[in-house]
């Protein structure tokens, strides 16, 4: 990066996604593919039940993968969130008493206009 430019994390928004996205899988578990399928013989014709039966195991399969990759990201943009909240927090004790014990050079000039 160049001068004048910076990296920024917005942490909460982060984390905002990070969970957001974990509800939403949640919500997704619960509409199981089940739900739509039935019988073969209730669809009346045997490539109708056949074509819904394969749309269906399909679904099934892509869900699946769905929710692992979702829930593998959702963690990982909370875990990063957590990373950030920690760099900043040790950035933040380092600082903190950094300048103790050092006199400020303006402090005279500053005490004479009073």
């Amino acid at each position: 990066m160049g001068a004048g430019e910076y990296f920024r994390v917005d942490i909460d928004a982060l984390t905002d996604a990070g969970i957001g996205i974990a509800e939403l899988l949640t919500e997704t578990e619960k509409l199981a593919v089940e739900d739509i399928d039935c019988a073969p013989e209730s669809w009346g014709h045997p490539a109708l039940a056949e074509a819904c039966a394969s749309f269906t195991e399909r679904w099934d399969v892509g869900i699946a993968s769905l929710l692992t990759d979702g829930n593998d990201m959702s963690q990982r943009m909370i875990d990063a969130a957590g990373a950030y909240i920690e760099a900043d927090s040790e950035h933040e004790r380092r600082l903190k008493g950094f300048f103790d014990g050092v006199d400020d050079p303006g402090a005279e000039a500053i005490e004479q206009d009073g």
